[in-house]
C-alpha cells in the first residue's frame, strides 16, 4: 500500500475520492472529476457520517458542477442532524444533572460535548447516542436513574459467575418516546485494552463549554487516544473518526509529551491513526510528533487500514442486499463453511487482528464463542446446567438458521 513514501489510496472508489478532495480543499476553484456518480457519492457520504462537513464545505464553494439533488439532500440530512444534536444536547444536561445529583461521577465519551470542543460547532458532527464512562460501582444507581427517566435496557448478558463485567463494557439503554440511546461504560474501551483509572480521567476531565450547567469531558489527550483506540477497533470504517483526529490536530494540541505518550503504550497505535489520517486529509504532523510516525510498526499497520476500511465499509453498505439473500445448500455445508472461515468471521480483516496483542485476540475470542442470551431464550436450562450452553451452541445456531430459511421459502411461495 506504499508509493513513493506515501499511501497508494488507488483503491478507494472515484466517489470516495471526490469527497475526500472536497474536504481537503483549501482555497482556489475546486475541479471535480468527470462521471460521478453522485448517488454513490452521497451512499458514501451518509454511510461515513460525514456529510455535515461535507455540506458545510460544498455550500462555501459553491461549485456548480455538484448537482442541485446532491445539495438539497445534504441539506436535508444536515439540517435534521443540527435538531438531532440540539435534542441530544438537552437531554445531555438533564442525564449529567441527575447523575449528579446521586453523586455517580460521569464523563463523556461521544455525544454533543465532543461535537463542540473538536469542530466549535455541534451541527458539524454526527451523533446518534449520548456515551458516558462512570465507576463501575455506580452501574446500578445509574441504571435506576435512566429507568425513572423512561429509558429500557436493552442490554443483556449471559453470565456464570458474574464474567460479564470483563467480558463487556457498557450496556445500552434506550428511550421509546424520546428515541435516544445512551450507553453507560465502565470501561472506556474493551478489556484486556490498557486504559487508565476512571480517577486518573477524572483528575484530567475538562468542563465543557456548551452547556450553563457542569458537563464533563475527557482531557485533551485523554480524548485523542479514545477516539483513536475506537476508530481502529472498528477498522476506521466511519471516515468521520480519521476526521476527528484531523480536526483534532489542526485545532488543537492533543498530545504535549511525546515520552510520556510512549510510557502509556499507545505509540504505534498513535502513530499508524496519524499516517492514516495524513493519508485521507492531509493532516499536518508537526515536528515533535515525527518519531511517531517512523516506527516501523506504527507503519505496518498503516498500510493495512486502508484495504481494511475498504473492505469492511463495502460490506456495511451491502449489509441490506445480503440480508436478502438466501443460503444455498444444507445447513451442515452452511455450518463447515463458517467453521472454516472462523478466523475471518471473528476478525475481518488482518488488520483488525494485527491491532490486537496476544491477549486481545485471545478475549475477541471467547467473545464470540460465548453464549448469547437469546440461546437462552432458545433453550431453557436450569442454572446449575448453563455450562451446556457452549457445546450446545452449534445445534443451536443450525436449528435457528433452519428456522430462518424455512420462513424465507414460505414467503417466496405466497405469492404463486
Amino acid at each position: 500500500m506504499e508509493r513513493n513514501g506515501e499511501f497508494d489510496l488507488s483503491l478507494l472508489p472515484r466517489e470516495l475520492k471526490v469527497m475526500l478532495h472536497i474536504l481537503n480543499h483549501r482555497e482556489g476553484s475546486l475541479v471535480l472529476e468527470q462521471n460521478i456518480d453522485w448517488d454513490y457519492f452521497l451512499q458514501l457520504v451518509m454511510h461515513h457520517r460525514i456529510y455535515p462537513l461535507v455540506y458545510a464545505k460544498l455550500k462555501e464553494l459553491r461549485d456548480p458542477a455538484v448537482p442541485s439533488f446532491v445539495m438539497e439532500m445534504l441539506k436535508r440530512e444536515y439540517q435534521k442532524n443540527t435538531f438531532s444534536m440540539l435534542h441530544l444536547s438537552a437531554e445531555m444536561e438533564r442525564v449529567s444533572k441527575l447523575f449528579s445529583e446521586q453523586n455517580i461521577k460521569l464523563l463523556f465519551l461521544k455525544g454533543p460535548p465532543i461535537a463542540h470542543d473538536i469542530y466549535g460547532d455541534i451541527s458539524l458532527r454526527t451523533s446518534k447516542d449520548l456515551d458516558v464512562l462512570i465507576q463501575f460501582e455506580d452501574v446500578k444507581k445509574a441504571e435506576d436513574v435512566l429507568i425513572e427517566l423512561g429509558y429500557e435496557r436493552e442490554d443483556r448478558f449471559f453470565s456464570l459467575a458474574n464474567e460479564w463485567k470483563w467480558l463487556h463494557h457498557h450496556i445500552i439503554y434506550f428511550h421509546p418516546q424520546k428515541k435516544i440511546q445512551v450507553e453507560i461504560h465502565w470501561r472506556s474501551q474493551p478489556f484486556p485494552m490498557q486504559q487508565p483509572t476512571f480517577n486518573e480521567l477524572w483528575e484530567r476531565r475538562r468542563k465543557s463549554k456548551l452547556t450553563s450547567s457542569p458537563v464533563y469531558l475527557l482531557g485533551e489527550e485523554d480524548l485523542f487516544i479514545f477516539l483513536i483506540a475506537h476508530g481502529t477497533r472498528h477498522g476506521w470504517f466511519r471516515l468521520r473518526w480519521l476526521a476527528d483526529v484531523d480536526y483534532m490536530m489542526r485545532r488543537k494540541q492533543p498530545f504535549k509529551n511525546v515520552k510520556q505518550l510512549r510510557s502509556r503504550k499507545q505509540f504505534n497505535l498513535v502513530g499508524q491513526a496519524l499516517l492514516v489520517s495524513t493519508a485521507f486529509f492531509e493532516t499536518p504532523i508537526p515536528e515533535e510528533a515525527k518519531s511517531i510516525i517512523e516506527e516501523r510498526r506504527a507503519r505496518e499497520l498503516a498500510k493495512l487500514a486502508a484495504p481494511c476500511m475498504i473492505e469492511i465499509s463495502q460490506h456495511y453498505i451491502q449489509m441490506e442486499i445480503e440480508r436478502k439473500e438466501t443460503h444455498k445448500g444444507s445447513i451442515i455445508s452452511l455450518f463447515l463453511s463458517k467453521l472454516l472461515n472462523l478466523k475471518n468471521i471473528i476478525f475481518q480483516h488482518s488488520y483488525l487482528y494485527e491491532i490486537r496483542t496476544v491477549s486481545q485476540r485471545l478475549l475477541q475470542v471467547v467473545r464470540f464463542v460465548y453464549p448469547k442470551p437469546h440461546e437462552e431464550d432458545q433453550l431453557r436450562l436450569p442454572k446449575a446446567l448453563k455450562i451446556l450452553y457452549f457445546p450446545l451452541r452449534p445445534y443451536l445456531w443450525m436449528k435457528r438458521k433452519s428456522a430462518s430459511l424455512g420462513r424465507g421459502k414460505s414467503k417466496r411461495f405466497e405469492n404463486v
